[in-house]
């Protein structure tokens, strides 16, 4: 008889699984992101113990997020190509792709939509979070490249790394 199942084991075996928790987890954060509108909403309007109710679920519901992206985490090890949680470089290079994907090609294709219906106003704000995740990428590829070469700031003399004679 076979011993016990581990989650990651569970996970590795069933992408249909992985893919109904990525599913869970999208649903997740789309929620916490509302509540945390609802919740600022409500303080605006003097309703200070809903604000406190939502901001309360928001952060109860990013903990569930965060055991999805736990699990998601251990759903294969390093070799596997579809994993995109787990260690800080992983997570910098997923999130450097995710970000280029929506700077280059979401957020300009919803704008080009939003043009081609005539909302200039939303165009406009779409070409804007484009822009916006053009600087995320170029934060994220700083901070993987400099995870990569944690040492070529001292040897190439960055501010605060000069040697002191005495």
């Amino acid at each position: 008889m076979p011993g016990p199942t581990t989650r990651s084991t569970i996970v590795q075996r069933s992408e249909s699984l992985v893919a109904d928790v990525r599913a869970a987890l999208a649903a997740e954060a789309v929620a916490v992101q509302r509540y945390t509108y609802f919740a600022q909403v409500a303080e605006i309007e003097g309703h200070t113990e809903i604000a406190v109710l939502f901001a309360d679920l928001a952060q109860s519901i990013g903990c569930v997020a965060h055991g999805h992206l736990d699990v998601l985490g251990d759903t294969a090890d390093t070799a596997d190509a579809g994993r995109d949680v787990g260690e800080t470089r992983l997570n910098l290079a997923t999130s450097v792709a995710g970000a280029m994907k929506d700077a280059h090609e979401g957020y300009p294709g919803l704008a080009s939509a939003a043009y081609g219906e005539g909302r200039t106003d939303v165009a406009s704000w779409l070409t804007t979070l484009a822009a916006l995740k053009k600087a995320h990428v170029a934060k994220l590829d700083a901070a993987l490249r400099d995870l990569a070469a944690p040492t070529s700031a001292i040897l190439n003399g960055a501010p605060g790394t000069e040697e002191t004679s005495d």
